[in-house]
């Protein structure tokens, strides 16, 4: 009867386990959820810079000259390209980061696929997550 007594009070009651699981997988559901919506909500903050500057967003707006370091003859511009550039790919790989989903992916690629002459010219370095996206772009072309 005690070896029976015992067994009783190490094994938890299966209610309570089905109940700790459920508690857990809400858990995960809902930090992924979390971190879908900062992922969204930081995409979106940079398309609010997007619509801001068309040109940068779509350098075929615009002329940009890798060699003269210009953006429609302008030096200052083609700093401001830079950085708006820099600025995308820091929101996608963050955005990546955050839910490395396919559809996250999907518009990484998308975006980044606008700016393949100015990754070809090879100014920066990124995250290896980028400089695969990247070089995907570079190779697509060929």
């Amino acid at each position: 009867m005690a070896e029976q007594r015992q067994r009783q009070i190490l094994q938890p009651p299966l209610a309570m386990m089905i109940v700790a699981g459920i508690g857990v997988g809400a858990a995960v559901l809902t930090m992924l959820a979390w971190r879908g919506e900062k992922a969204k909500k930081l995409y979106l903050s940079h398309c609010d810079v997007a619509l801001a500057n068309p040109r940068f967003s779509s350098p075929d707006l615009a002329k940009l000259d890798l060699k003269a370091r210009t953006f429609d003859g302008s030096a200052e511009e083609f700093e401001r390209y830079e950085w708006y550039v820099a600025r995308l790919v820091y929101t996608l790989d963050e955005c990546l980061s955050l839910a490395p989903i396919p559809q996250w992916y999907a518009v990484a690629k998308t975006q980044l696929a606008n700016h393949k002459k100015y990754f070809a010219s090879d100014y920066y370095k990124y995250s290896l997550r980028m400089r695969m996206l990247i070089g995907q772009q570079a190779e697509a072309d060929r």
